[in-house]
């Protein structure tokens, strides 16, 4: 089965990083958000952001909140 994960890491800090809101975009004809939580205390979801059925070949776009 696929599916689509992210891990995202703190490289300043060298650790995971944690409360990161992440966006998952599927980028055809129109840009279209699919999915949109936080990063755990890991450093990645608590689910897949995609799987199975859903993941289907293409051009997605993650986008990350790190700061203003």
């Amino acid at each position: 089965m696929s599916r689509l994960t992210t891990h995202i890491l703190d490289t300043a800090h060298g650790r995971p990083a944690a409360g990161v809101p992440v966006r998952l975009f599927r980028l055809s004809s129109e840009r279209q958000l699919l999915a949109a939580t936080t990063s755990n205390d890991d450093g990645r979801t608590d689910a897949p952001l995609l799987e199975g059925a859903e993941f289907e070949t293409g051009r997605y776009e993650l986008e990350f909140d790190l700061g203003p």
